[in-house]
């Protein structure tokens, strides 16, 4: 893949700092409960709920809503297709921080 092939695949719903890190976050579990992912990313709810928002409506991240007694919880996991796109963004990167050694 050359440089251009790589920046050209860079995923753009991914690409954004919040949603790189929402995404490699849910990578590494089964599935993330809100406030443990808002407390990791150090963001507000508003950035979070957004940034989950967008992933979700590109299919990358489902979320769940339960109830834990009264208390409302909400999950989030990623999708097969989420974690198909995060490797292949990844990838994307790999390629690119490689440079031109890899050329």
């Amino acid at each position: 893949m050359t440089l251009a092939e790589a920046r050209q695949s860079l995923d753009d719903v991914i690409h954004s700092p919040v949603r790189l890190t929402i995404m490699c976050a849910l990578a590494s579990v089964d599935s993330a409960d809100y406030q443990t992912l808002k407390d990791a990313l150090d963001v507000s709810y508003a950035l979070l709920s957004k940034h989950a928002a967008i992933l979700e409506d590109a299919g990358y991240l489902v979320s769940e809503k339960t109830f834990r007694g009264k208390t409302p919880q909400t999950h989030f996991r990623l999708t097969r297709a989420g974690r198909a796109a995060l490797a292949a963004h990844l990838e994307a990167l790999d390629e690119i921080v490689r440079g031109l050694a890899s050329a």
